[in-house]
């Protein structure tokens, strides 16, 4: 028994009860309705009301794994935390109507015969308006969201482990967490999962991790590809901003794969960032240790002179990792001009992003042939929107000692190159000069963007 004061009003007490029973943990949630006039109240709550939650799927290849997510809240109050054992005989749930209140338990399904599994399935029973009468959640294969996912060896020997989490802004505690272990590279893997829920994705390489900002999963199949070159700077996270006369860089994200809509870092790349106003350098900063959860250590900060000046910004970084031969160095030179800002003000930084189509799944091209390129500029989160007036495209077969420019055209919302690869095994380096409106403009190398043999 316990014994709390509270001010008057309405009130509901999330409860959760532990129980050993037989050697064997138990829980129990409630979420009982409590009025509070003046005089002392007694709430009771009953385990015994609690019906067991319960989660079943149709495939009979598949098993349960020893541990759920249990997620409660409501409104600016959230639980979102990770529970060892059976969800199927350890969770009892005490069925309660609040409006507002949502309840989520996720489980996790491989399979029983493989090692690695070939396939997880990740299924989430969420429901809104209170603690469910009837906690059962019934998944059949058919209905779930089907995403194979094809895992690239960046030309070297490497293991990599798929990861994946539930983004859901009423359980932020959700986190990226590994889906089956390690896979050898180039691999695959499947992944269901309830649909009409986000889900982010994410691989981890060695020191490198790359992650999506979350896909809405949709009834039926649909394929990605990670750890597609070329992998070079993004900017999916924000990039750097100014506020008064205060100028913060992020160094992180500057190796994500080449997918739409990714971020990703190399802790093991080195290199600085450098800032100069009219030609006169103002700071320099040494970027390492370029973590996406901790980006304290990898930025550059300077305190700006009053008045409106031309700046440039350069970040270069290089790596020599055993997971990865590609994207040794990547470099990104940024001119704009900047004036003082009453409030944060985003950067006018920008990105070139390569898909080249036609590598293999070592993220290499065929000696002697070409390779088409879409190439697409992606802007810092919130910065003002920036037209390119030209974009000119150089490749390089010997690391960037000498450069060849390659025609570029215009399709629709990017544009387009062929590479004529070499005729022996190498690699491909690009460079891009990206010309804007109002004075920006981006110069961006990458050595190593794809591979051939």
């Amino acid at each position: 028994m316990a014994k709390i004061r509270l001010p008057e009003g309405d009130w509901n007490v999330y409860t959760e009860i532990a129980e050993k029973i037989d050697g064997k943990r138990l829980m129990t949630i409630a979420d009982p309705a409590l009025k509070i006039d003046g005089g002392d109240q007694k709430l009771t709550v009953d385990a015994r009301q609690g019906k067991v939650a319960k989660v079943t799927l149709d495939d009979p290849s598949a098993e349960l794994q020893l541990e759920y997510a249990l997620g409660v809240t409501h409104g600016a109050w959230n639980s979102w935390w990770s529970i060892s054992g059976d969800v199927n005989t350890s969770l009892f749930v005490v069925p309660s109507r609040r409006a507002g209140l949502i309840y989520g338990l996720e489980t996790r399904w491989l399979s029983k015969d493989a090692s690695p599994s070939p396939y997880v399935y990740n299924l989430v029973d969420r429901r809104t308006d209170g603690l469910p009468e009837d906690p059962v959640y019934n998944a059949r294969q058919k209905d779930l969201a089907k995403v194979t996912a094809t895992y690239r060896a960046s030309g070297a020997a490497a293991t990599g482990t798929p990861m994946a989490g539930l983004r859901d802004p009423d359980f932020p505690g959700s986190a990226l967490i590994p889906l089956v272990g390690d896979i050898t590279l180039p691999g695959t893997l499947i992944r269901y999962r309830t649909p009409g829920l986000t889900y982010e994705s994410g691989l981890e390489v060695g020191t490198s991790l790359m992650f999506d900002g979350g896909r809405l999963a949709k009834r039926g199949e649909t394929s990605e590809v990670w750890n597609a070159a070329v992998i070079g700077p993004s900017f999916l996270l924000p990039g750097g901003n100014r506020t008064g006369d205060k100028l913060t860089f992020s160094g992180v994200g500057l190796f994500s794969d080449g997918g739409a809509g990714r971020t990703g870092s190399d802790t093991a790349a080195t290199g600085t960032a450098t800032l100069t106003k009219d030609g006169k350098v103002l700071t320099t900063a040494d970027l390492a240790s370029c973590s996406i959860y901790e980006p304290q250590g990898c930025e550059l900060r300077a305190d700006l002179a009053s008045g409106r000046g031309s700046y440039t910004l350069t970040a270069s970084m290089r790596r020599q990792v055993p997971h990865s031969t590609l994207s040794t160095g990547v470099e990104s030179v940024w001119t704009f001009p900047s004036a003082p800002t009453a409030k944060e003000q985003p950067l006018p930084l920008t990105a070139v992003r390569y898909s080249p189509v036609g590598l293999d799944d070592s993220n290499r091209a065929k000696p002697g042939s070409v390779t088409r390129l879409p190439v697409r500029i992606e802007r810092n989160p919130g910065s003002a929107p920036v037209e390119a007036e030209s974009v000119r495209l150089e490749m390089s077969v010997d690391d960037g000692a000498n450069w060849r420019r390659i025609p570029v055209v215009r399709t629709g919302s990017g544009w387009s190159a062929t590479v004529p690869n070499p005729s022996t095994a190498g690699f491909v380096s690009l460079r891009a000069v990206v010309t804007g409106t109002a004075g920006i403009g981006l110069t961006q190398t990458i050595i190593r963007a794809y591979a051939v043999g």
